[in-house]
């Protein structure tokens, strides 16, 4: 890549981007496991495919070109029979699949084609789908093979690329080696550059004057065709030229210094690292912060030689150049994100209930909720992003069925069409259930049994028509997994539940259709004021970081609101049942919320309810406890309020706080929190569920979870993020100031938001300097979501990027930034000091301090302290550790219990002080060493020096003083060496307490025996 050719003292002959060899590390390792990048391409696409192209709207006549894709798989260009014209390119990650079949109703098209083929052209066609501009703005190229058995062979080798690309977490150098990549491919047929082109991929204007131009122009590359435009040739842009371009428009090579100086200044002066420095720099910095050091070593110095050999052609011996410094920051074993997290690695053996699950909202409209387009297209491009809960709600048009919204200004779509759709495309990112929440508006007999067999015809076995046979529908009964449902859909249909009391048995044909409406309809109160929620994410995130703590009586008036929906059918539902649309609901029984009390009373995990983000969040508020215990059994589904006509979205991370495990959002709005949703969901192979933390899954061992709660959780170490943003790369095309920023998204007492901003400097490459953002105490890691975002002087977003905290890495790190549709830019980055501590409490931080680093407190009062000739621990007077008090009373009385002397949450549970202690095992080892060395040479010394002084005396002082005066001088002398061989004496005995002292304390620590 680019940090690869770096170290080349020549160039090379191959201009293209070449991966890296780089050895495979164990699983768990310091060094953190690079995402695997290169993917085979298939021979027909490199090679190229002939294929007659149009695209959607166009009226001329279809092109005939050849299609290809570059061997690292970055993007999908075509080339015309003029060689005049440039390539056209296609980015693969806006590309999310290729389809078989006619992507246009032009019918006059299809007719000509006909002609042309003289045959039956169904099977000879493909269309490329393109997100123009999100999900939302997708163009349909239209091509034409010339043989089916090409054009399917053709389709599964893009698709197979598009399918989990794991380029959109790559490191910064895969970004700007793509880049290069994309600057070879716009030439013409005759291998030439426009220099426009080379200005727009380093998002620059063209000029003339430009330093970029001035940079072509000093190297004699710079030529100009016959009609005065000037380009480059292919074969002059090589790799070498790139980088020095890259480096003269950015100071890239500035942010090693900040490395460099973090060493020491001397470092800075000399551009360079010992390979100890390096050695500690990788082992301490560079560290996953979540890695034990009880379990996993640092690196070895034949580790770190190695990582030097990766990246500097010629390493020098005991060296670390700066090349091979500002090489290794580019590469992907740099990567800001701990890869190894993407993959499929969750238990998917638990209840459904027991994972947050990828949904949507209103999944078939393009804009507003009142007066957009709907379309068929939005079901596909959902199921690609991994969501597993799209919504239909069916609406009657004569004796057909529609979805829409209804009572609204929307365009309508044909059911048949959506279920279709669904069943192309519900496993193709995918193997696990997809659920269908039905919003059911049918009355009568005739449209609901049409229903029920459309879903049965077209779906076939993947539809769940009853039960498993090993998890009925009984009360106490859990659901099944995920595993248990693969390649699975499930309805979910709103029904009326007569009452029953006790343990009655459940019975399912007292259950009949109804709508989700009735409880959005009643939800709504005309009054309230609409403009709150046009905030958007502000709003919404002030509440999730305050406490959520309210009166009683809120949830008493809540509860008989709730009941009242149940229990008061719709004025709109008359009668009219299906048999056949009701037994193909199972698992996802709808029914109108009742209050926590009843739901645990009837204990049925196949109950489900849905409830508007608003009256949600009072219930959150209300009754967070009972909220999250209500999760563990059966599943829950929060959606935007009809409040929300402009389609925005609630920050999902509220509800997920509390358990809940379908946030639907409306993915058509691209916000933060559709961001948030959408980076969330592609950990765990983007199966579109991730298993909650094992705090939220259980009621043992101290009760159920509280997410308002402020204090420590019980075994779970808290942590402190401290993150300076250093200098940011190409984050803008204007010439604006700017400014970054970072938050933080998790339980309310974690969250921090619009708190933390740089001060403004210049795009697109600035450099700030301020203080590390303190985030403190992060009380549950496993839901924290880093946000890093950049903004110019209008707060218009120019990045972002989110990254769970779990997942984060610390050290000096590149940050690849994405758009608000959460799709990578092409070269914007920050570049950031990422430290993950952690926490201790106040009460203890002292003692940490002491057991990690014994002789930092070489300063303690030691007059105290017996003159001993033996280091023997004999723990006198408190003034020596004043701190540890408990532990050193423990000691006189070893009968007591440790849980007696030390207060449990402070001590026994505090897994911080426990891997501080761990982490002073080495170091107890070495002053061990030290200690026996020491008392052994410490009488040798002192007599050589006694012999020593005593023979400078004699020959200096003979002939000036008598016997005795010298005698007397002597003696001085040696009572002052006397002295010094005292201190340094009762220096060992002091530390060796410490060292006894700090030995004890872990094994208390860890066995909890006495010693």
């Amino acid at each position: 890549g680019v940090a690869t050719q770096l170290v080349e003292d020549t160039p090379t002959s191959s201009p293209m981007y070449t991966q890296p060899p780089m050895s495979r590390q164990p699983r768990r390792s310091v060094l953190a496991r690079t995402l695997t990048l290169k993917r085979e391409v298939d021979s027909l696409l490199t090679e190229g495919t002939q294929f007659w192209r149009w695209e959607q709207g166009e009226n001329h006549a279809p092109q005939k070109l050849m299609m290809f894709v570059d061997k690292d798989a970055f993007f999908l260009y075509a080339k015309s029979d003029d060689k005049s014209k440039p390539n056209l390119l296609w980015d693969l990650f806006l590309i999310s699949d290729v389809r078989s079949g006619l992507p246009s109703t032009d019918m006059k098209l299809h007719e000509n084609l006909r002609v042309m083929k003289s045959r039956d052209i169904k099977d000879y066609f493909l269309t490329v789908v393109y997100r123009r501009d999100g999900i939302v703005h997708v163009d349909y190229i239209g091509l034409m093979c010339e043989a089916p058995d090409v054009a399917a062979r053709w389709k599964k080798a893009v698709n197979s690329l598009l399918l989990h690309n794991p380029q959109r977490n790559a490191g910064i150098d895969t970004f700007l080696s793509k880049r290069h990549t994309q600057i070879l491919l716009s030439c013409n047929g005759y291998g030439q550059i426009s220099v426009q082109s080379i200005h727009d991929a380093f998002l620059q204007h063209y000029h003339p004057e430009s330093e970029l131009s001035k940079v072509l122009s000093f190297y004699s590359i710079l030529k100009t065709m016959d009609d005065g435009v000037p380009y480059v040739q292919v074969a002059d842009f090589t790799v070498e030229m790139y980088t020095l371009i890259l480096n003269q428009l950015t100071n890239i090579r500035n942010n090693v210094d900040s490395v460099l100086l973090n060493i020491g200044e001397k470092t800075v002066k000399k551009q360079q690292m010992t390979l100890h420095e390096f050695q500690a720099f990788i082992s301490n910095d560079q560290r996953n912060p979540f890695l034990k050091d009880a379990v996993i070593r640092p690196i070895s110095k034949e580790q770190a030689q190695a990582v030097i050999e990766r990246h500097e052609k010629k390493p020098i011996e005991g060296v670390v150049t700066a090349k091979a410094i500002f090489n290794y920051l580019l590469s992907e074993e740099c990567n800001v994100m701990n890869t190894e997290l993407l993959e499929q690695t969750m238990d998917m053996t638990h209840p459904l209930s027991h994972y947050f699950i990828n949904s949507s909202h209103n999944t078939y409209l393009l804009g507003y909720q009142y007066n957009s387009w709907s379309s068929v297209e939005m079901y596909r491009q959902c199921l690609l992003l991994g969501c597993r809960c799209i919504e239909l709600d069916c609406w009657p048009e004569g004796e057909d069925i529609i979805i829409t919204h209804g009572n609204a200004l929307c365009s309508k779509i044909r059911f048949e069409d959506v279920v279709e759709a669904i069943n192309e495309y519900a496993f193709v990112t995918s193997n696990y259930p997809v659920i269908l929440s039905i919003e059911n508006h049918c009355k009568t007999t005739f449209l609901l049994q049409k229903m029920a067999r459309i879903f049965i015809e077209t779906f076939g076995n993947k539809l769940l028509t009853a039960p498993l046979e090993n998890m009925p529908l009984e009360a106490g009964q859990p659901l099944p997994s995920p595993e248990m449902l693969e390649k699975k859909i499930l309805l979910k249909c709103k029904v009326k539940r007569q009452r029953c009391t006790g343990d009655n048995p459940i019975d399912s044909s007292r259950f009949s259709p109804d709508y989700e409406s009735g409880i959005q309809d009643t939800s709504v109160n005309e009054d309230q004021d609409v403009t709150k929620y046009q905030g958007g994410e502000e709003t919404v995130m002030e509440l999730l970081a305050t406490n959520t703590s309210t009166e009683t009586d809120v949830k008493t008036t809540l509860d008989d609101e709730l009941a009242q929906v149940s229990l008061q059918p719709s004025s709109t539902k008359e009668g009219g049942t299906s048999t056949s649309l009701i037994d193909l609901v199972n698992y996802c029984t709808g029914i109108s919320f009742e209050g926590f009390e009843s739901a645990e009373r009837l204990n049925c995990s196949f109950y489900m309810s849905s409830f508007p983000d608003d009256k949600a969040l009072s219930l959150l508020r209300a009754s967070p406890v009972q909220l999250v215990k209500y999760n563990i059994r059966q599943l829950s589904r929060i959606y935007p309020q009809p409040a929300r006509i402009n389609s925005s979205n609630y920050i999902p991370q509220i509800f997920w706080n509390a358990g809940c495990q379908l946030a639907a959002l409306n993915f058509q709005h691209s916000d933060v929190s559709a961001c948030l949703n959408h980076t969330k969901f592609e950990y765990n192979g983007s199966t579109g569920y991730l298993l909650k933390p094992a705090i939220m899954l259980s009621d043992k061992d101290g009760g159920i979870f509280d997410p308002s709660s402020q204090a420590v959780l019980k075994n779970i170490a808290p942590i402190n993020l401290k993150i300076k943003v250093i200098s940011g790369l190409f984050l803008s095309l204007k010439q604006v100031s700017c400014y970054a920023s970072v938050s933080l998204f998790g339980l309310p007492a974690d969250t921090v938001v619009n708190k933390y901003f740089s001060e403004r400097k210049e795009a697109p490459n600035p450099r700030w300097e301020h203080e590390p953002f303190i985030f403190k105490q992060i009380i549950l890691p496993e839901m924290a979501t880093v946000h890093f975002a950049v903004y110019d002087e209008e707060k218009e977003l120019l990045g972002q990027r989110f990254i769970p905290l779990c997942a984060i890495m610390a050290g000096y790190r590149y940050v690849p930034l994405r758009n608000h549709h959460n799709e990578p830019l092409p070269l914007a980055a920050l570049f950031v000091h990422i430290a993950v501590e952690d926490w201790i409490h106040s009460d203890l931080k002292d003692v940490a301090d002491l057991l990690a680093d014994p002789f930092a407190h070489g300063s303690c009062d030691m007059s105290d302290i017996e003159h001993t000739e033996e280091a023997s621990f004999s723990p006198s007077s408190h003034q020596i550790f004043p701190d540890t008090l408990p532990i050193i009373e423990h000691v006189k009385n070893r009968e007591k219990p440790l849980a007696v002397l030390c207060d449990d949450d402070l001590v026994m549970h505090d897994q911080s002080l426990q891997r501080v202690l761990k982490r002073a095992s080495t170091e107890r080892r070495k002053l061990t060493d030290r200690h026996h060395k020491a008392l052994k040479s410490l009488n040798t010394k002192s007599k050589l020096e006694c012999d020593i002084e005593l023979e400078s005396l004699h020959s200096a002082e003979l002939c000036t003083f008598d016997k005795h005066v010298m005698q007397e001088e002597l003696e001085k002398h040696l009572a002052a060496l006397k002295e010094v061989h005292r201190k340094q004496k009762k220096q060992i005995i002091r530390q060796h307490k410490l060292y006894i002292f700090s030995l004890y304390a872990s094994r208390m620590k860890n066995k909890l025996i006495p010693f």
